[in-house]
């Protein structure tokens, strides 16, 4: 691999999910624009915050694999669940 881009989140990232609500094919937003660029790549991480809000759902239909890391606790055991039938 000759070089590696990272494209962190800011600000403008917060108003995504109130502008997404009225789009059309929301949840597959993000997994259009990847399709443009994804064959420049080897590996494209995604990383999202532990809630199933519209940008982790859209995370979720672009990825071609899904890695969660979670602590041992019932509580963590429910929200994987919640999240395993989301992907289903």
């Amino acid at each position: 691999m000759e070089g590696e881009d990272l494209l962190p989140a800011n600000i403008e990232l917060s108003g995504l999910e109130v502008t997404l609500v009225n789009t059309m094919s929301r949840e597959t937003v993000l997994r259009e624009y990847l399709n443009i660029v994804r064959d420049q790549y080897d590996v494209i991480l995604l990383d999202c915050c532990p809630s199933l809000g519209m940008l982790t759902i859209n995370a979720l239909a672009a990825a071609d694999e899904v890695l969660v890391p979670m602590q041992a606790h019932y509580l963590s055991l429910k929200g994987f669940e919640q999240l395993v039938r989301t992907i289903a």
